[in-house]
Formats: structure tokens, sequence, C-alpha cells
């Protein structure tokens, strides 16, 4: 037995010499850990589309170990690359993304790899970079629907809109609206508008005997009102008040939100640094949600909400406050701490890492 023991310890260590180590550029990812990895994602890119197959097994391993590395890659790819008009010319980026698609579809009827090569292959055929064409207006992406509005037509009337984004496709919104002089009567309109586009809203209602229907227009300089049905008695208005016309923006502020949440809210305004890294920041205004790396912007900015509560479809393991994020996909994160110094908040449904930051000096 004691001779045997040697040859077992040496067969041992032939047999784990003998394991493929894992791709240096999908671990060097792995370690990087933030929303900034831009070089190390492109990087695993270039690896995946030399080697396939030996990125798969990578990927499957740590998805087997519970880690959700993949899915940032992909996003991570896809956001900060592939769809940032920054990153390369149009026909480059679609070339990119055709790469690592040829290289996943040879193995996504494979018995064991298959699953995870569908998964890439299906992010990235879901890309949409139809919305790039020329003539797609570029500010539609970082459109930010809550605030404040005003209207001035001088003796013609003016008017108020306050919104507030519920969730990915609904709108409150109260309208205050004044008629012409001499008369200045007034009518006051509240509900709840529907986004039937990437820029455009509607709302509809009978309430008051006849048929109103308002559209909302968003561009980058506020929003235009215009009633595309009813008069102002059927819209629950005074006579002769009519609040068509262009409304800019008075302020990016929830006018929904208690004195008491519009107070945390604020405290998640500025930028902050990283305590992984201090090289990478977010900063939280307008908004908008901006992801930084040694002082510039890695990726567009997106639409970022605060919830007291967070709402439904976040999933929320408690009715905490939380930040939405919304790009092309819908992220939420619990504030879990935000005085004004410190900022931590954690992905829900992520690997439950509280990602902390201090407020940049």
């Amino acid at each position: 037995m004691t001779r045997l023991l040697p040859f077992l310890m040496l067969a041992s260590l032939w047999l784990l010499s003998c394991q493929p180590a894992e791709d240096a550029s999908w671990a060097a990812f792995k370690k990087c850990g933030s929303n900034a990895c831009v070089q190390e994602a492109l990087a695993v890119k270039a690896a995946f589309v030399k080697n396939p197959k030996g990125l798969l097994k990578d990927f499957l391993s740590t998805y087997e170990a519970g880690e959700d590395h993949l899915i940032g890659w992909l996003y991570l790819l896809r956001d900060s690359v592939l769809t940032n008009p920054q990153a390369g010319a149009y026909e480059e980026r679609i070339g990119w993304r055709d790469e690592v698609l040829n290289a996943a579809q040879p193995y996504a009827n494979d018995p064991k790899l298959g699953e995870i090569a569908r998964v890439i292959v299906q992010e990235l055929e879901s890309i949409a970079f139809a919305d790039e064409l020329e003539d797609a207006p570029l500010f539609i992406e970082n459109l930010v629907f809550t605030g404040t509005y005003a209207l001035d037509k001088g003796n013609a009337g003016n008017g108020e809109l306050s919104v507030s984004e519920q969730d990915g496709n609904t709108l409150r919104f109260r309208l205050l609206a004044v008629g012409p002089a001499p008369a200045h009567n007034q009518g006051e309109m509240t509900g709840t508008a529907k986004l039937v586009s990437a820029n455009e809203a509607r709302f509809t209602t009978t309430e008051f005997g006849g048929e109103c229907a308002l559209l909302f227009r968003w561009s980058s300089e506020g929003v235009e009102v215009v009633t595309e049905k009813g008069d102002p008695a059927a819209c629950g208005l005074g006579a002769g008040v009519v609040p068509d016309g262009a409304y800019g923006r008075k302020s990016y502020n929830d006018p929904f939100l208690s004195a008491a949440d519009a107070k945390k809210a604020g405290l998640l305004q500025g930028e902050w640094v990283s305590a992984d890294d201090p090289k990478a920041a977010i900063r939280i205004a307008e908004g908008r949600l901006f992801q930084l790396y040694d002082g510039q912007e890695v990726e567009p900015p997106v639409r970022c909400l605060y919830f007291p509560k967070c709402p439904a479809d976040c999933l929320p393991v408690a009715t905490t406050p939380c930040l939405k994020v919304i790009g092309q996909d819908e992220v939420c994160y619990t504030v879990v701490k935000a005085d004004g110094k410190t900022l931590e908040i954690s992905l829900i449904g992520g690997t439950g890492k509280t990602n902390r930051y201090t407020r940049k000096k």
C-alpha cells in the first residue's frame, strides 16, 4: 500500500496538469467585475472568435458555478460596443456582431455546450441595429420623461405639465392650463398616459361626456402637447382652455414624490467613485445614469428612476427604496445606503454583491 501512495499522488498531479486552463481573457474579465470593463470584454470577444469551443467550456463552467458573468459580458458587449456609435462605424459593429454569431452558431445543437451557445445567439440576434438608421433621432435613446414643464403663450394662455414615469410604458401626469385673455379660464387634467412609441405617449378619456385624446411628444427641448380629439369641455377644461403647445423643461425632479422622498432622491444626485476601483465611477443627474472610467463616459447614459418602494416589476425582496435603470433592458438596484457621502446599491436578482461608492470630492 505504501508503495502505491507516491504513484497515486503523481497520477493525480498528472491529471490535474492535463486539465485545460481557463482562458486568460475570461479570467481577467471576471476579475474586473465592473461596467467599465470594455477592453476586457473586447479581449473575450477576440478569444471567443478564435477559440469558440474553449470559451464556451469556460462560460459553462462559470454558469454551473452560479455566477452570471456571461450575461454581464453579453450586456457590456452589446451596450458599450455593438450599439455604441462611438465604438466604431455602423458596418464595423455589424461585422463584430456577426463574428461572434458565426462562432457560436455551430455549437447551438451541441449536447453539452448548446444551451450556452443558444444564449449568445439569441442575445446578439435581438440587437436592434435598425434603430441607427440615419434619419432616426439620436436623442430618443436618452429621453427623460419625468419632470416639470411650462408653457407660455403670453396673452394666448399658459400651462404647466408634471410627469412621473411609473414603469416601462406608463406616465402619470397633471396638466394645468390657463386660457387666453381676458377671461383666463383655467382647467386641470390628471391621469395616466401610455407610451405608444419611443418618444410619444397618449391619454384618452370619456369621463366628461365626450371623447378626449391628448398626444404628448417629447424632444430634446421638452414636450409638445396636441389635442387629437375633443374640445375643452370633452377634456374637462374651462371654456376656451386649449392645452396645446410646446412645454419647455423646468426640472428633472419627480413632481409626485413627497417632500421627504424628494429629499432622499436628492441625496443620490452627483458623481460617485467606486470603492473597488478609484477609476470607475457613476454619475446620477438629470434623470440619467452615466458610467465613467478614468473620467470618460464608457457608454451612453440611460434613464434612471428613483422609487421610494420598488415597483412590482422589479421583483423586490423587500419594500425598500430602489433605482430602476432603463436602457435596452430594465434592471433594478435596491438602495442599501444613501446619506449624501456614501452610496450603496445592490442589483436585484444579481449575485447579492453590494456596490459601494463615495461622493467625488
